[in-house]
């Protein structure tokens, strides 16, 4: 007869109890991937509403962006960065580069471009600062004539795919303009002007020959008092009550005995109705003598005093230089 001690360390017993555990066992496996099904089958779900909800926003998005650009009077283009395949256009590009829309969506961005290279460029730009803001660049239209534009793009997701958006100013009238107003200039700077040429203490002053009325010698000036040292008085020229002053003296130069040579120039500004008829009192006029309107520097400061005003600017002649008298001021 076998007694209760054995009976507990038998075989038969090990085996019961490991049936029993494995019973367990399973039990709790099958719990595990009951519950791991319907983690799973949640997961799938939250996913799918995710997914739903990115797609939507996603074509919301796109919407707001159609929207936005149609009513926007310039060009829009969304375009893959990898190969520049167009992927939007609004109507005012199809207006400005002369695609139908289905054609224009066959297109690549390289391709509008008049210069391929000016492309790369600006990918680098867009690369280096994140955006890219009023770069100006020649593109082409579809039948190839060029279209000057300005560009202003950033880059953004686009139908899942990274992309860049760039808005198009045309800049072509502006060019046209600009071209016209430096060629006109070219032209203006070839152009001469007579001028005459006059002395005050050896260095050569000049005139617009069109100011000058006459060119008369000394004669007899009446003195006009309280007024300054420059303004030596007025002359009767022909009936007519001139006033004159000494542009040495007005410049600031020494004064000086005046000579044979000492002549007055008879300036006239403003218009037939109220035009001022002016002398001025010169050492000697030496000549009459073109000049082309490039040859003429400006000046914002010269140190002439007390009337730099009178001093228009510096001529560029043969190696040397001409002060130029500004006759509205005398």
């Amino acid at each position: 007869m076998t007694n209760a001690a054995e009976s507990d360390t038998s075989p038969g017993k090990k085996i019961r109890d490991l049936e029993k555990e494995n019973r367990k066992l399973r039990k709790k496996i099958k719990g595990l991937k009951k519950t791991m099904d319907i983690t799973s089958r949640h997961g799938d779900i939250v996913a799918e509403e995710l997914e739903e909800k990115v797609e939507a926003s996603v074509r919301e998005i796109e919407a707001r962006i159609r929207m936005i650009s149609e009513t926007i009077p310039v060009p829009i283009i969304i375009s893959r960065i990898s190969d520049g395949k167009i992927s939007y256009i609004n109507d005012h590009s199809c207006h400005v580069f002369g695609f139908a829309h289905d054609e224009f969506l066959k297109q690549y961005a390289p391709n509008l471009y008049e210069n391929p290279a000016d492309r790369q460029i600006f990918l680098k730009k867009l690369s280096e600062h994140g955006r890219v803001s009023n770069f100006e660049v020649r593109l082409k239209k579809k039948d190839g004539k060029p279209i000057w534009g300005g560009l202003s793009s950033q880059p953004l997701n686009f139908k899942n795919e990274s992309c860049v958006l760039t808005v198009i100013y045309d800049l072509t009238e502006r060019r046209k303009a600009e071209d016209e107003i430096r060629s006109l200039k070219e032209q203006l700077d070839q152009k001469e002007i007579k001028y005459l040429i006059f002395i005050l203490d050896e260095v050569e002053y000049c005139i617009e020959i069109l100011k000058v009325r006459e060119i008369i010698g000394m004669m007899p000036i009446t003195a006009v008092p309280n007024r300054p040292a420059y303004v030596k008085g007025v002359i009767n020229l022909r009936g007519r009550v001139v006033p004159v002053t000494d542009l040495r003296l007005r410049l600031g130069l020494k004064n000086t005995a005046y000579t044979d040579r000492t002549c007055i120039i008879i300036t006239e500004s403003g218009d037939r109705e109220h035009n001022t008829v002016t002398g001025i009192i010169v050492d000697a006029v030496s000549d009459v003598r073109g000049v082309r309107v490039g040859d003429i520097e400006s000046l914002s400061a010269l140190n002439f005093r007390p009337d730099s005003s009178l001093i228009s600017g510096i001529i560029r002649s043969e190696g040397d230089v001409k002060i130029l008298i500004s006759s509205g001021y005398l």
